[in-house]
């Protein structure tokens, strides 16, 4: 009789053990939809704050370019930089570019590119030599032009 006294309170015990089980089940899952929720909802409230700090760094912003389009002085300086508007009395200079490149040096290039790099490097180093060359040559003779023919008032 002893070994059936043993079998009733395990049992019980085992009951015991399972309803607990099945309430902290219940309760863990009442609390886990809702808790997701909360965390949804913090998430989305913190990626709203991050927004509105930056549509606030834009509004400051728009503002202050506001402010500076309402002052004469800003647009004056901003007609001459962006349209080259002159005020009476200013100089002009006037800057030409020089010309393009032709299309047959843009197939030398072309050319260029099948040799290995350090050719191409001396290739490019060699004509910058050349070019810088050509142009000191042609300072040096409208130097020595301008300083034989008289001027204007006559004096050499």
């Amino acid at each position: 009789m002893a070994a059936g006294r043993n079998l009733v309170p395990q049992s019980t015990l085992a009951r015991q053990v399972a309803i607990l089980g099945l309430v902290l089940c219940a309760i863990a899952l009442s609390i886990a939809f809702p808790l997701r929720s909360y965390l949804e909802q913090r998430s989305d409230l913190a990626e709203a704050v991050a927004a509105r700090t930056v549509l606030e760094k834009q509004r400051d912003e728009l503002q202050a370019r506001k402010s500076a389009l309402e002052d004469p002085d800003f647009i004056a300086i901003e007609a001459r930089r962006r349209l080259q508007f002159v005020s009476p009395g200013d100089t002009v200079f006037v800057v030409h570019a020089p010309p393009l490149a032709d299309t047959t040096s843009s197939g030398a290039a072309t050319a260029a590119s099948d040799q290995p790099w350090y050719e191409n490097m001396w290739t490019t180093l060699s004509e910058s030599a050349l070019s810088e060359s050509a142009l000191s040559e042609s300072t040096l003779s409208e130097s020595t032009l301008s300083e034989s023919t008289p001027s204007e008032d006559g004096t050499p």
